[in-house]
């Protein structure tokens, strides 16, 4: 079993970026402590900090949160998402995910060196579908369904929240599914169970960083962060 004390401290400051940015903090999470220790253990391990975090920002910005928003994501992701969860036998591949970083590093220097390029709608809504389709296999569709979808809001804390919100859903209906094809959580529960609360407050500490980040400069960052984030993707998976 991994150590307590190091998957904590991982885990804290993984989903205190996540907390800054709206995203990311599953791949940090995965990346950093998957070079440690067993991945399968890990991805249980996930989902159970990726749903606290959510619930820690909804707890804190939940009037930020835009169900518009959060219905047209979740219209584009839950199918793809449901599907990639079914295939996940067949379409975990090193090969795949290792695709998938070099689109979000590509996107990441696209938007960096040519930010005023426009991407078309329907390619946008290909990111969504595949973003969630990436989240079913791997959990780590975020950068993705941002790639999608970030333009149309309205300002980070708009962007934070409702992320959380998508995180918190889809990684609800993941962990239900996976109890409904008789899988257990019970000794990650007992063994983890107060990393969740420690993650919450790592995630109210990162807000504090949030609000001092100018808009401008947030969505630069976003899209710097999306290029790491696929750097760290193709280099420990």
């Amino acid at each position: 079993m991994p150590s307590f004390s190091i998957i904590a401290i991982i885990a804290c400051f993984a989903y205190a970026i996540e907390s800054i940015f709206g995203f990311g903090g599953t791949i940090i999470f995965l990346g950093i402590s998957g070079l440690i220790y067993d991945f399968e253990s890990l991805l249980k391990l996930a989902m159970i900090v990726g749903l606290s975090s959510g619930l820690a920002v909804l707890i804190q910005s939940f009037k930020y949160l835009s169900f518009k928003h959060l219905g047209t994501i979740l219209i584009y992701t839950i199918p793809g998402a449901l599907i990639g969860t079914t295939m996940i036998t067949y379409l975990a591949s090193g090969l795949l995910i290792k695709l998938f970083s070099i689109i979000l590093i590509i996107y990441g220097i696209i938007n960096l060196f040519f930010p005023n390029i426009a991407i078309p709608k329907m390619i946008k809504k290909i990111l969504l579908i595949l973003g969630g389709f990436i989240q079913g296999i791997y959990t780590v569709g975020g950068p993705f369904v941002l790639m999608g979808f970030k333009d149309n809001f309205s300002s980070k804390q708009e962007l934070r929240s409702t992320m959380a919100g998508y995180f918190f859903v889809i990684n609800s209906m993941r962990a239900l599914f996976f109890l409904a094809l008789g899988g257990s959580y019970t000794t990650i529960v007992n063994a983890y169970y107060p990393i969740a609360f420690l993650v919450m407050i790592s995630v109210w500490l990162g807000y504090l960083v949030h609000t001092r980040i100018p808009e401008l400069m947030f969505r630069k960052l976003i899209v710097i962060a999306i290029t790491v984030i696929g750097i760290i993707i193709l280099l420990t998976k």
